[in-house]
């Protein structure tokens, strides 16, 4: 004897298609497709109308928005904030499930929810099988550029999906992150920004020419045109490497044509006259590939880089380095 939550799951979800389903379906753009893509394609594009017909019935209060981008593959629909990709097939008779293993791992593919639907086209239906969380599928077998899944890794009882629309929040979801894009932003959040400077606003360990240095310092590398550029520096303490000393990086910063910036990057010592030897300066690009470098002889009184352009939002690396001891400073303009 079955409970009624039992008997509850062996009652598909069916939805009839109308002649407009298949007239709306039938004008999406095709793309040139292949006829095995132009029907994948079709039958994913009437489990989307489906689809979206349930949920109005049962969501009325959340619209939702398709995305046909990917049809000859997967369908996409957003409700609430949730995004659910579809799969149609004619059948599940294997109940075996091949998904492309792109729309499950790559972040701008991925989805919260992940669905498959059955078309049965002569009898004008379409059969909800199941749903799944995308969380809960990524650990999956895959193999040939697909996840090998069966009718078990998807909830036929759907009114947990609807719940799930209801009282969580996207967020609670998680979806696959562009480990690199994370990687740049953390970049850009520790950078120092100089846009920042142009308004007076210097970041922790930063200071003004005249609050750094000497007067006959602040008179050798005072730049021409005071009223346009903004200079700071910033203490490099690089230990018993370089004899315990101090040096200074000085960055200039001038405003150019085309919204850019010019940007120089110098080496000076602190409190001394001359700079240690075989001291490096180094411009490097955000990735970490070195662009320019500069060393120290005996009695530099400073080194400098060349000047460089750039455009606001644009990051870099300088580097100082010298006999085992390196020093990293990433900027945004």
């Amino acid at each position: 004897m079955f409970t009624p939550s039992e008997f509850r799951l062996l009652i598909p979800e069916e939805i009839t298609l109308s002649e407009l389903d298949y007239a709306l379906v039938q004008t999406w753009p095709d793309g040139n497709l292949s006829e095995a893509d132009q029907w994948q394609a079709y039958l994913n594009g009437l489990g989307l109308i489906a689809f979206e017909q349930w949920l109005g019935d049962r969501l009325p209060e959340k619209r939702p928005q398709r995305d046909l981008t990917h049809l000859s593959q997967v369908a996409y629909v957003t409700v609430g904030g949730f995004r659910v990709c579809l799969l149609a097939q004619s059948d599940y008779l294997d109940e075996q499930v091949l998904w492309p293993q792109a729309s499950i791992e790559q972040p701008e593919l991925a989805a919260h929810f992940y669905g498959i639907v059955e078309v049965d086209e002569e009898a004008e239906t379409v059969i909800l099988k199941g749903i799944s969380r995308g969380d809960r599928l990524r650990n999956s077998p895959k193999r040939d550029g697909y996840y090998q899944l069966s009718l078990e890794h998807f909830d036929a009882e759907l009114n947990h999906f609807l719940a799930d629309c209801r009282y969580l929040s996207p967020a609670a979801i998680s979806l696959p992150t562009n480990a690199f894009a994370h990687l740049q932003a953390q970049i850009s959040e520790t950078a120092t920004k100089l846009g920042n400077w142009v308004d007076g606003l210097l970041e922790q360990g930063w200071q003004a020419l005249d609050q750094l240095m000497v007067p006959e310092a602040q008179l050798a590398f005072a730049t021409r045109n005071l009223s346009e550029d903004v200079q700071a520096g910033k203490l490099l303490d690089l230990g018993l490497s370089v004899g315990n000393q101090q040096v200074v990086l000085l960055v200039t910063l001038t405003p150019a044509e085309d919204d850019k910036f010019r940007i120089q990057a110098r080496l000076l010592p602190f409190e001394a006259a001359y700079l240690p030897a075989n001291l490096s300066i180094s411009l490097k690009s955000k990735s970490g590939k070195a662009l320019q470098t500069v060393t120290s002889r005996q009695q530099d009184s400073y080194i400098q880089l060349k000047p460089f352009k750039g455009v606001p939002g644009k990051v870099f690396q300088v580097e100082v380095s010298g006999d085992g001891c390196t020093v990293n400073e990433t900027f945004e303009i």
